[in-house]
Parts: C-alpha cells; structure tokens; sequence
C-alpha cells in the first residue's frame, strides 16, 4: 500500500521527467563483495554502480571501502563522492534501517530463501524523514540498492532545482510571468523535499 510520502515522492519525479527529461539521473548496482573478520570491527567492501545520463554512462567502481558495517561503508563512499556536485546532500542523514523478511514467499520449507523488505529511513534537516523501501532475496542487495535509489532521488532534486532556478531567471528576464509561476510551484515542491544551495 502506498503511503502519501509516496504519493508525494511521485508527483517530485514528474517534476524531474518534465524538467529534466533524458538528463535525469539513474544509478544501477553492478556488483558488491564484502569481506567481515572477528578480527576487525571495520567491514570492507567492494562495489561498482553505473550512473546513467541520458545516453552517457559512467562506472563507479570503489575497493576496499571500510565502514561499520556494509551499510556505512556503502552511504559513506556514496555520499563523499556526490557530496561537492550535489551540496544539498550534506542534509541527509541515515536514522533508521529495517529488515523485513516474508516468510510467505518462501519457496521451500526451511524459509531461508524468502525475499525480504529493506526499508531505509533518512533524516533530511528541517524536512522530516523519507522511506525508501527494496525487496528482493538478498538483504545485501536490497540494501545496496535501496542506498542508491536514496541518493538518485536526492541528486535529482538538486539537480532539478537548480535547472528551475535558471529558467525562472530566464523566464523573469523574458518577462514571461506564466513560465515563472510554472517555476515556481515545482520549486515549492522540491523545497518541501530538502533544502538547496
């Protein structure tokens, strides 16, 4: 069932498909390898994703990234490379994660093979919490996806707020006032979102 922050989180990517259009950004996983030791509390992982652009591709790969676990070490290496093109990021922080396994589909009776739900919480400064939810058979790889669906949505708000604010100006030089109120009601719903630079 979807939720209105769902509803809400929709209507901001049509924003997105009307402003942005094929320059929307898409972050798709590759491939992870994790490595854990009771030797160490640190958790190193490797991961690559590819950021798609339109028909521009760039691949992402990091190794031996350290965190407190896969998690952390995922969100930190994301938002440390996306942090000084997407400034609005340094509002989010991660405030709750949740695993949610379903065991009614599993296909056998052990139930070890069921999909299961990760449901990432962030906190965005003055703008209340986000959900943003995967499911699949792999607890990593719903987490790993989850993480970068959070940081795509976040990227493309700025992204997108950003281009408004050029077209509203460009608007206003034009004197072009329909445009302008256009410009403004999105940026009013992206400023409902996150706070930009």
């Amino acid at each position: 069932m979807k939720t209105p922050e769902d509803f809400r989180r929709e209507n901001v990517k049509e924003i997105f498909k009307k402003r942005l259009k094929d320059k929307t950004i898409k972050l798709n996983p590759l491939s992870i390898k994790i490595e854990e030791s009771n030797l160490t509390d640190e958790t190193s992982v490797d991961f690559s994703f590819e950021r798609h652009v339109g028909k521009r591709k760039k691949i992402y790969s990091f190794q031996e990234k350290k965190g407190s676990g896969f998690v952390d070490a995922v969100f930190t290496t994301c938002y440390n490379s996306f942090i000084e093109e997407y400034k609005s990021l340094r509002n989010l922080s991660l405030v709750d994660l949740i695993v949610k396994p379903i065991f009614s589909v599993s296909r056998d009776s052990k139930g070890s093979d069921a999909k299961t739900d990760i449901i990432f919480r962030l906190e965005t400064k003055d703008h209340g919490r986000a959900e943003f939810s995967s499911r699949s058979r792999s607890i990593v790889y719903s987490s790993y996806t989850v993480t970068l669906e959070a940081f795509q949505f976040y990227m493309n708000c700025d992204k997108t707020y950003r281009k408004l604010k050029d077209v509203l100006e460009d608007a206003q030089g034009r004197n072009r006032p329909d445009i302008a109120a256009h410009c403004i009601s999105d940026l009013s719903t992206l400023a409902e979102i996150n706070t930009y630079v």
